[in-house]
């Protein structure tokens, strides 16, 4: 009896023990299953807090309008595109509204290049940015406007503007009744003095020189004379010069003298290969001979004069006598007297004439 108890007793020791070390094994699983829980728990916090991050930062790029740098490439790519095609409709329809408005090329491509001077000559378009070391004349669009009787009138607020009514003659148109020009309220007269020949280079007086300034000054229109030179050379530009002095030193001449400077269109012309250089330089010694005289000397020409033939920044010291036949004017820089139209008529003078307006009045001195 003893012995059997003895082993059943040491046996149940021994499952005992076994419950124990199964007990602490299952504990230690439930602890580490309960651990590795608890990590998978934190980190699907974590990614859901960097999830929600990511989320919040979409929401602020789409509500604040950042951009990756992709989507902002593709974003002014794509404005650029539609920034090209708005500008170009806008373009055309511009073109078009000036054609169908009844403007013409010139005035059409001018009113696109608005910094720049549009000259034309022989077919082509020439580009000149305007020059803001040169003065400008600083008038208004809507300052000059022609009347009824197609006068152009003067109505901008600069007292100092003449605003009187001239004409240029020579003689083309024949025999002049000067008192019917006064009259009819021309106020001053550039007559021609002479001319030299395109091709042969001989300074020629014009033959309606007398009589032309003799009448103005007797019904008392302020005369001023003006020489077409196709001076090649300083010593022509000088000759032309001292033969106008000559020719008016019997008369009272109370406006500029000038000098008409435009390229000739002949294909003969003897100042094809004259340079600009030589342009300007002629110009310049006409004016300071002229001005050494006691006479107040100025420029004549049209928009090809003032651009493609001289170099204004070397003739600012001078007054300048601008053609150009449309209103609004279309030169910028600063003149003194703008001839607006080469068909006008005034009484008392058969056919067409030059009609100017003053900018400047001289009579003073």
């Amino acid at each position: 009896m003893t012995d059997y108890n003895d082993n059943k007793n040491t046996n149940r020791g021994f499952r005992n023990t076994q419950n124990i070390v199964s007990i602490i094994f299952l504990s230690l699983v439930s602890l580490l299953a309960l651990s590795l829980c608890i990590v998978i728990l934190l980190r699907n916090a974590t990614l859901k807090k960097e999830n929600e991050a990511y989320k919040s930062e979409i929401d602020t790029f789409n509500t604040e309008g950042y951009y990756t740098n992709a989507q902002a490439q593709k974003l002014l790519k794509e404005a650029k595109k539609q920034q090209d095609t708005d500008t170009r409709k806008e373009l055309l329809n511009q073109i078009q509204n000036n054609l169908e408005a009844g403007k013409g090329t010139n005035a059409t491509i001018r009113s696109l290049f608005t910094d720049q001077l549009v000259v034309t000559d022989s077919g082509k378009y020439y580009f000149f940015p305007i020059n803001k070391s040169i003065a400008g004349n600083g008038f208004k669009e809507n300052d000059f406007a022609l009347n009824q009787e197609n006068v152009l009138k003067y109505q901008g607020t600069d007292s100092s503007v003449s605003g009187d009514l001239g004409i240029d003659v020579s003689r083309f148109q024949g025999d002049i009744d000067w008192q019917k020009v006064a009259a009819a309220g021309v106020k001053f007269a550039f007559i021609r003095v002479g001319v030299r020949g395109t091709t042969a280079g001989k300074i020629v007086l014009d033959d309606h020189f007398v009589t032309n300034v003799q009448g103005a000054i007797q019904n008392g229109i302020k005369v001023g004379v003006y020489f077409y030179s196709q001076a090649v050379s300083d010593e022509e530009a000088l000759e032309e010069a001292k033969f106008v002095l000559d020719a008016i030193e019997p008369y009272q001449i109370t406006y500029p003298v000038v000098i008409d400077m435009e390229l000739a269109d002949n294909e003969n012309a003897r100042t094809l290969n004259t340079t600009q250089d030589q342009f300007t330089s002629s110009a310049k010694l006409f004016c300071d001979t002229v001005k050494g005289a006691g006479y107040t000397p100025m420029i004549y020409g049209n928009l090809k004069t003032f651009t493609l033939m001289l170099d204004l920044t070397k003739l600012t010291d001078y007054d300048t006598w601008i053609a150009y036949y449309s209103v609004p004017q279309y030169y910028p820089y600063s003149f003194s007297v703008w001839q607006y139209a080469s068909e006008g008529k005034i009484d008392g003078i058969d056919g067409k004439v030059d009609l100017n307006i003053g900018v400047k009045d001289w009579s003073s001195k």
